[in-house]
């Protein structure tokens, strides 16, 4: 029986800030829910983390960290060393998803529509404008939270990203810009939990629209043609299966009128009280409180 339990937050990767956040509502909720709770604030120090670990000494590790460290296999190679059972996905999973370019062929082969791209190295970005016409999305291979997003619709833009310094990591995707709306879809286990529609004031989907209060929308409520709903969830379990994930992940897609686009995975979904994941279990009727029990239960 689980009674004891370590969420791990902060880290030391680009969404530390929405990592302590996510790890925070995270802890204080098990506590509500009667569990004994110890947060580390995980640092690059190895010997700090197990020490922290064998002195909480639990029963369940809730892994709250996002991005480098925290959701590309790192850490989870370390849990697996440890041997208490963790949430999400493990390490090869983690790994997989965690590379966009890698992720994206993958699902591409077992059959799930993408948009079409493709990846070069950092120093090869002047290529770029030889290669695909406007309108079109550069963005790490490997970071999340829209953390080097960039999309590009004009010249004005284009120009914009010429003048910006390149710290996102060797590797870009760049892929064309699907003209529609924004969905996310949570998979828990590998069934569809739900749905929603992502509505943002500014052009894009992008950091601020994802962490700033009012800066977006979630519409449960969605209207979309049965069949390419029924699709996208179909895509989603499809990718959850071909990248080997477990327990909760949210896939972002585009959706175009007609068909629905799978753009990534999340394999460490923000649990903040304004991320995606808590809203689509709300709308489904379970609680905060019910998720947590559920991704302990399923471990």
């Amino acid at each position: 029986m689980v009674k004891k339990i370590a969420v791990l937050l902060g880290g030391w990767s680009s969404e530390r800030e929405i990592s302590i956040l996510s790890g925070k509502n995270v802890a204080k909720t098990l506590r509500n829910m009667g569990y004994e709770v110890t947060t580390i604030d995980v640092k690059r120090d190895l010997k700090y983390l197990t020490d922290e670990l064998y002195k909480a000494n639990p029963d369940f590790i809730f892994n709250a960290l996002h991005g480098f460290g925290g959701e590309d296999g790192v850490i989870q190679g370390i849990l697996e060393i440890f041997g208490v059972p963790y949430n999400s996905s493990g390490v090869l999973s983690s790994a997989i998803c965690f590379d966009k370019a890698v992720c994206k062929q993958i699902v591409k082969s077992a059959g799930v529509r993408v948009a079409n791209g493709f990846e070069i190295e950092a120093s090869q970005t002047n290529t770029i404008r030889k290669r695909i016409e406007y309108p079109f999305v550069i963005k790490p291979a490997a970071n999340g939270s829209s953390v080097g997003l960039f999309t590009i619709f004009d010249d004005d833009d284009w120009k914009k990203f010429e003048k910006t310094t390149w710290t996102f990591g060797n590797k870009i995707i760049v892929e064309d810009y699907i003209k529609g709306r924004e969905f996310t879809v949570c998979v828990l286990d590998g069934k569809t939990l739900g749905a929603i529609e992502i509505t943002y004031r500014n052009k894009t989907y992008d950091y601020e629209s994802k962490y700033e209060a009012g800066a977006s929308s979630h519409i449960s409520d969605f209207d979309m043609d049965k069949n390419a709903s029924k699709e996208m969830f179909m895509m989603a379990e499809t990718a959850f299966k071909a990248c080997g994930c477990r327990g909760l992940t949210r896939m972002d897609f585009r959706y175009d009128g007609k068909n629905a686009y799978f753009l990534e995975i999340n394999t460490q979904p923000g649990m903040t009280e304004l991320s995606l994941v808590p809203d689509i279990a709300k709308f489904a009727g379970i609680s905060f409180e019910q998720l947590l029990q559920r991704i302990i239960d399923n471990r």
